[in-house]
């Protein structure tokens, strides 16, 4: 059985794994972590365009994401517009200046993702779906 330690040593490992794949592109193109974790996820996730969402679903501190719509939405990367129903709400949108930026980060993160799954075959790929999504579902009631 995969104990808590390994699991932790694979958190571990892929979060600095992740970090270095796009550490270098953000130090490229001038932008904090924070700010390439924003655009990634605003692109990869169409469907989610508020600061609240990238907060709850990229498990990123407020204040953090906050700063870097900030300084997204100065670089003419982002527009952020009250929502029309709730003006509580902020939508983001990522604008034509942030493309190269954006594809710059999706390839860093293929990149990422292709080396992470090098050597593994497309049934131990399923497999490991198949067992991630029983964990997620058994860490709803922990």
């Amino acid at each position: 059985m995969f104990s808590s330690t390994d699991a932790l040593k694979v958190g571990q490992a892929f979060a600095r794994g992740y970090n270095r794949a796009l550490g270098g592109m953000a130090e490229e193109w001038g932008l904090s972590r924070a700010e390439v974790d924003v655009l990634l996820f605003l692109q990869n996730n169409p469907g989610c365009n508020t600061a609240r969402e990238v907060v709850e679903l990229r498990g990123m501190a407020k204040s953090g994401v906050s700063k870097a719509v900030d300084a997204l939405v100065r670089r003419g990367y982002l527009a952020a517009a009250p929502d029309g129903r709730d003006r509580r709400v902020v939508r983001l949108e990522l604008l034509p200046a942030a493309r190269p930026a954006v594809e710059a980060g999706c390839a860093a993160q293929a990149a990422f993702w292709e080396r992470l799954h090098r050597g593994i075959s497309p049934q131990e790929g399923a497999v490991m779906a198949a067992v991630f999504a029983k964990l997620m579902d058994n860490l709803k009631d922990c």
